[in-house]
């Protein structure tokens, strides 16, 4: 048996008419949405405390407490760079780490005759506590084009310059954890919270 094309139209044009029909007749009605706003809250509130714990709880950069209430000692982050197309993209990327740890101070040291206002100004809007530093590392001292990676290692002077820092600017006694952290590396931020935590007696 053929069937024809207006036979086959006319059946399409009805069924598409009734789902119309039903749609428009949905518009007013209130539905019952409740659960799935009750979810959406709950979701918002497990983020939240999430956020909370990995901030602290409580002021960016303030003293982070262990379980019986004794202050952790500040994590001195100390990173050494030098201009290069990726330098911006590597900075921001690790900024964004040590922005969820607690207690922390950023010491980043360029390679540089002189601070450059790119790395300046990344360190001033990163939210991150921070030292801006710069040493340059002298010619004789520099890896030459074709030199193995291995022949002459970078960032000795900065790290120095890093150290340095810290015995002129912190008390004998004061206790605190130097780590180095390369801008082209990666973190996880629970390696923060075991090197900032002191071990058991």
């Amino acid at each position: 048996m053929r069937v024809k094309l207006k036979n086959v139209f006319v059946v399409y044009f009805v069924v598409s008419l009734v789902g119309l029909l039903c749609a428009l007749l949905q518009l007013g009605q209130p539905c019952d949405c409740s659960q799935q706003l009750r979810a959406e809250r709950r979701r918002d509130r497990d983020r939240d405390r999430l956020l909370a714990e990995l901030r602290g709880g409580g002021a960016r950069g303030g003293p982070r407490a262990q379980g019986g209430g004794r202050a952790l000692p500040t994590i001195y982050v100390v990173t050494p760079t030098y201009a290069r197309p990726v330098q911006k993209a590597e900075l921001v990327r690790l900024s964004q780490t040590l922005l969820h740890v607690r207690a922390l101070h950023w010491v980043v040291v360029e390679d540089a005759a002189a601070p450059t206002a790119l790395v300046g100004g990344l360190l001033a809007g990163s939210g991150v506590p921070f030292t801006h530093l710069n040493v340059e590392t002298p010619p004789e001292r520099r890896r030459q084009p074709g030199d193995p990676p291995w022949l002459r290692p970078r960032g000795v002077e900065q790290r120095n310059r890093a150290l340095q820092w810290l015995r002129e600017t912190r008390a004998p006694g004061e206790s605190g954890v130097v780590y180095f952290a390369d801008d082209d590396n990666t973190y996880s931020l629970r390696l923060f919270e075991e090197v900032g935590t002191p071990p058991s007696p």
